[in-house]
Order: C-alpha cells, then sequence, then structure tokens
C-alpha cells in the first residue's frame, strides 16, 4: 500500500469514526427526551392553591456535577405548626426502603434516608453507588410522590447510579426493597426532562393525591462554568397491580 493509499484510508476510518460519535451524541440526545405522558401524573400530584405557599416549596439548584439538591421548605425543618420538630410526614410505623432494583438498567443500588444538609438543602451521597430517598416526604407507596435521588456521574468517580436513567421507558419496572423484606413494585408511567428553572416542584415534592415514586438524576447539558447541568431526568412510576391509581394515565 502506497503513502498516499495509507493516507486515504487513515482519513476515510477517521470519519467513519467521527460519525459514529455523532451517532451516539444524537442517540444520547434523543434518548434523553420524554417517554410516556407526564401530564396525568402532574394534575394529579399538584397541591391546591390553599394547601401551601409558593415560597414553602423546595428550590433544586445544581451545585455540584449531577447533585440534585433541594432548599427544604420552612415547615420541614421546624414543623409546619411548630408541634412537629422534624418536619416529617405524620404516619403509622411503616417499613422505610432500603434497596432499589430496576432490570432494564441493570440496577440493583441501596437505598438510604437523607434529609436536609447544613445549608438546607436536601442531602445527597457523596458517591455514585447510592440512592438517596427524600424521608420528609411520602415512603414510596404512600400517597404522594415518593423521592429517590442519585447521581448521573460524579467527579473524579465515573458514572453513577441513575447514569442510565433517561433511557427508562413507559411501562419498565421499578421495584423497591423495604426494611422488613417486602418488595413495591412499580411500573414507569412517564420519563420528562426538566430544565431546572421549569421544575414542577410541587409536583415533585407533593405529600397528597395518588402514589407515585419519583426518581431524579441530573440531565441535558453540562455547564462547566457553573460546573452543573442544566436539566432534571424525573422519572414517574406508579405501583403496580389494584386499581389504576392515576387518574387520566394508561397504567
Amino acid at each position: 500500500m502506497t503513502a498516499t493509499m495509507r493516507s486515504l484510508a487513515g482519513l476515510v476510518l477517521l470519519a467513519l469514526g467521527v460519525g459514529l460519535l455523532i451517532m451516539a451524541a444524537i442517540s444520547l440526545r434523543q434518548s434523553a427526551g420524554t417517554s410516556g405522558d407526564a401530564t396525568a401524573v402532574e394534575t394529579a400530584l399538584r397541591p391546591s392553591p390553599s394547601t401551601g405557599h409558593a415560597e414553602d416549596r423546595p428550590r433544586m439548584n445544581s451545585v455540584a456535577p449531577s447533585a440534585p439538591t433541594t432548599t427544604i421548605p420552612s415547615q420541614d425543618r421546624a414543623g409546619a405548626d411548630g408541634e412537629n420538630p422534624s418536619g416529617e410526614v405524620s404516619r403509622a410505623i411503616e417499613p422505610d426502603p432500603v434497596g432499589l432494583r430496576i432490570d432494564a438498567l441493570d440496577v440493583d443500588a441501596p437505598v438510604l434516608p437523607y434529609g436536609v444538609d447544613s445549608r438546607g438543602q436536601m442531602d445527597v451521597p457523596d458517591n455514585t453507588t447510592d440512592v438517596a430517598w427524600y424521608e420528609h416526604g411520602p415512603r414510596p407507596g404512600d400517597s404522594g410522590s415518593a423521592v429517590l435521588a442519585a447521581h448521573v456521574d460524579l467527579e473524579g468517580q465515573g458514572p453513577g447510579v441513575f447514569f442510565d436513567l433517561r433511557t427508562l421507558e413507559e411501562g419498565d419496572r421499578v421495584t423497591v426493597i423495604n426494611d422488613d423484606g417486602t418488595e413495591d413494585a412499580f411500573r414507569v408511567l412517564a420519563r420528562v426532562v426538566y430544565d431546572k428553572g421549569n421544575l414542577p416542584l410541587d409536583v415533585i415534592f407533593s405529600r397528597q393525591g395518588p402514589p407515585v415514586l419519583t426518581l431524579i438524576t441530573c440531565g441535558g447539558d453540562f455547564n462547566p462554568r457553573v460546573r452543573g447541568y442544566d436539566s432534571n431526568v424525573v422519572v414517574y412510576a406508579v405501583p403496580v397491580g389494584g386499581e389504576q391509581t392515576v387518574p387520566g394515565s394508561r397504567l
């Protein structure tokens, strides 16, 4: 093979490589879009104006790569009526979630309770392997939105347990393992990518309405200037079996 032919072959291989990279990028962007219709669950979970004020709802920011953080409303820190200093939802003793299994993503991860950090934000794991359950909200299977958050990736540690959350599809199975050995099965109703400025926090942290399991991580484009992502990937799942739990949905 002459030098010219070798050069041409190298250029062809380079072009093929660039093409594959572009196709992969397009595929990731497409997979990070929506699956299913989230309108029904948003409507069912959204509190009425009489149940709270906008200033009492959490704010979510990204202070580190892929770290979904939340400023906790004042009633969660001191109790809405001053009678519950922990701010936890009043409920009978029930099992807590300790594990999460998502077969479609090959995920089998521990779930740990997280509350509020020193900045008044939702605390999250400092690793890529654990899933945080927002313990001040509902348990999975209780009325309202039970929030499980984890990293999509983490600087110095690589991909996180929710790295492929953006690929979950409507109908996929999600299983929560409880500390008493029981398991609760959920089925994905919808996957949505929200710009951080448009995240429906009243829905995601709702304490009323039908039982919904809400999985959340960061997504979209990474901004190196602020060292954070510009979007959040949110997956809504509903309990498997029994009657339809979300009015207007197909599950």
